[in-house]
């Protein structure tokens, strides 16, 4: 229960009940892909995850749950990021515990149309990270848009929980997403 309310803080962020189509990048267990989808069910939801056992389980999920409009897709978000299909192709992309703002960037930033958003659940966040991420996203064609702060509930603890939301604001030069590996090892937005 935790996480599936952790999951719905995504809609704190108001856009993201009109979104078409929605990648969730390193989507794990399916959070916040899955409770996202359950909620607003008119979202076509792509779960994007490069652990072949994890995409094996999120599949056998949407066979059992006969969820209409949910896809895997079981690659690295940077192969993801080049495909033709995927690249520029959504409307909102998600996050949840993947990798610090700058790396998660360029994950999720080639996915969005511009004018599209990602939304990045994060813990602690500190003033260097939110530095960091800026750069990257500016290098990306997008910016920082705002930062909401989920409130506490008594259900999921005293975790402090934001979202950053990050808006698309031109195109993502095509060297973007770097080579696999790449983005965690040389985070855009280091000084």
């Amino acid at each position: 229960l935790e996480h599936i309310l952790d999951s719905l803080s995504c809609f704190l962020f108001k856009p993201l009940g009109e979104a078409e189509r929605l990648a969730d990048v390193g989507s794990g267990g399916g959070l916040p892909g899955l409770p996202i989808k359950l909620v607003a069910p008119h979202v076509r939801v792509t779960l994007v995850e490069g652990t072949a056992k994890k995409a094996r389980f999120l599949r056998r999920t949407l066979e059992t749950m006969s969820l209409d409009g949910a896809t895997v897709v079981n690659e690295r978000a940077e192969e993801v990021g080049r495909a033709g299909e995927h690249r520029e192709g959504y409307d909102v992309t998600t996050a949840r515990a993947v990798a610090r703002l700058a790396v998660v960037a360029e994950y999720c930033v080639p996915l969005l149309r511009v004018g599209g958003h990602a939304v990045f659940m994060k813990g602690r966040l500190d003033r260097e990270e939110i530095s960091q991420g800026q750069r990257a996203a500016e290098k990306l064609g997008a910016e920082v848009a705002e930062i909401i702060r989920a409130p506490r509930l008594p259900e999921i603890g005293e975790k402090q929980r934001s979202l950053v939301i990050v808006r698309k604001v031109g195109e993502t030069p095509n060297r973007y997403p770097r080579s696999v590996g790449v983005p965690a090892k040389r985070p855009l937005g280091m000084v």
